[in-house]
């Protein structure tokens, strides 16, 4: 019976485990793994968690304005009664001068319930802080967009770094087919006399190193989907594929577009978020200034009290006096020594350092779309250079196998013009990856990466 539980459950924790593998998608296009990355992402979850903090912090403030109320109930109970010395001719004329006579006031059990109401009616910091949280959700926001943003850019570099590898490995393959098939050619070539035995060693040389060459290739593309799968929040024992290749990348979007695309450093979320820290510390010196300002509070209270030698808290003829009252209370703040003056001081000066950093900002994000904007060309320049140079170097390649099967080139002629081509093929691919990491550092310079 026992083992029959215990197979129940392996097997229920089985098939939830199965489901749970499930429910991830097999297959991603970059865009649907920035999507997912968005959605799973601790980092992302972390800066959502802090809006929603803001949002309750914007409540915490908003409720400090809003009436308070508060309960107290105490019983005391005195083991002995103190004694208050009172002069004796107060009971008795005959006593002498001096004489003091000890008198025992109040009752052993005491029992004391206290309700009070305040509401604060005028607080400049209240009024000015209560706009300060609501600019602080809004820079909770900001730091929410900021750091999906940097997702999706980490997200496109490592996913096309995947791509990368796996042409790599499909280049090196084709190499491999086709090196394969020349040394079991000139293999048999050399048993029959017609090649010389270096020929063979020459290729077989060629070949270690392809596969060896391949052995890298399948470790790097591991290594990438690791890293993709851990900024994505994908076990790592999953499997995934890509659906996106290079050149459809490549085909996504215009380049004379992109160019000429216009900036507007307002929209960045960089010059955003240090705009809404230069409300928050303009706010900062206004709460300040604000110290000066008196504060009207007003408030009810309302007390029961109950006095007896015997415990009568729940006793029906029990009496309980009650008092209650209401009233104002008005603190005006006359004189701290200068201490307020020199915070307000310092507020404006923090005030104007965010102002200046503002402007440095502009300043800044100009220049890097202009050098995001070069960068972008000269990766564009680059790619077209390496495009020719692969095709070039592919039919310098096949005319030099054609012509070693023709006895017209030797295997180190063969052999290098392969390597040249390998070289070249690796750096057009490179030369892609430059182009689109030069595309997301131009869209994240623009503010329009998405």
């Amino acid at each position: 019976m026992n083992k029959l539980i215990i197979i129940i459950l392996l097997s229920a924790t089985w098939l939830s485990v199965l489901k749970a593998q499930d429910e991830i998608p097999k297959s991603f296009s970059l865009k649907d793994a920035q999507d997912y990355a968005i959605s799973h992402n601790k980092n992302v979850q972390n800066a959502s968690l802090d809006v929603q903090i803001a949002q309750k912090k914007i409540w915490e403030t908003t409720a400090i304005g809003l009436p308070q109320a508060s309960a107290t109930v105490g019983h005391n109970y005195f083991l002995e009664l103190p004694q208050t010395p009172i002069p004796a001719k107060m009971f008795n004329p005959a006593a002498a001068d001096g004489d003091i006579f000890y008198a025992q006031f109040g009752t052993e059990n005491s029992t004391k319930m206290d309700f009070q109401v305040s509401q604060l009616i005028f607080s400049g910091e209240y009024i000015v802080g209560l706009k300060a949280s609501k600019i602080y959700k809004q820079l909770s926001l900001n730091q929410l967009t900021k750091t999906e943003i940097d997702i999706k850019e980490s997200i496109a570099n490592t996913y096309q770094l995947v791509l990368v590898a796996e042409e790599r490995l499909r280049i090196i393959d084709s190499n491999l087919i086709k090196t394969q098939e020349l040394f079991n050619e000139t293999e048999a070539m050399q048993i029959a006399g017609f090649s010389e035995l270096t020929d063979v060693q020459q290729i077989k040389i060629n070949l270690s190193r392809l596969t060896n060459a391949r052995l890298a290739a399948e470790r790097n593309i591991e290594v990438a989907k690791n890293l993709l799968k851990f900024q994505m929040d994908i076990p790592l024992e999953n499997q995934i594929d890509l659906s996106d290749n290079l050149e459809g990348l490549l085909n996504q979007f215009d380049y004379k577009i992109i160019e000429n695309q216009s900036f507007d450093n307002t929209q960045h979320i960089d010059y955003q978020m240090l705009e809404t820290q230069k409300q928050l510390q303009h706010l900062n010196f206004q709460r300040e200034k604000t110290t000066f300002l008196p504060t009207l509070s007003g408030f009810y209270s309302y007390s029961k009290q109950l006095q007896a030698n015997d415990f009568m808290v729940f006793d029906n003829d029990a009496y309980w006096s009650n008092s209650s009252l209401v009233g104002l209370s008005l603190q005006i703040p006359v004189f701290s020594s200068g201490q307020r003056l020199s915070k307000v001081g310092q507020a404006k000066i923090e005030y104007e350092k965010a102002s200046n950093q503002l402007s440095m900002v502009e300043e800044n994000l100009n220049m890097q779309v202009l050098s995001a904007r070069n960068a972008f060309k000269n990766a564009y320049d680059n790619y077209l250079l390496e495009k020719d140079n692969k095709e070039l170097s592919e039919e310098i390649f096949d005319n030099y196998h054609t012509k070693y099967k023709n006895g017209m080139a030797s295997s180190f002629e063969l052999t290098q013009s392969q390597m040249q081509y390998l070289n070249t093929e690796n750096a057009y691919f490179q030369a892609i990856f430059d182009l689109l990491d030069a595309k997301i550092k131009l869209d994240k310079a623009l503010g329009i990466l998405n």
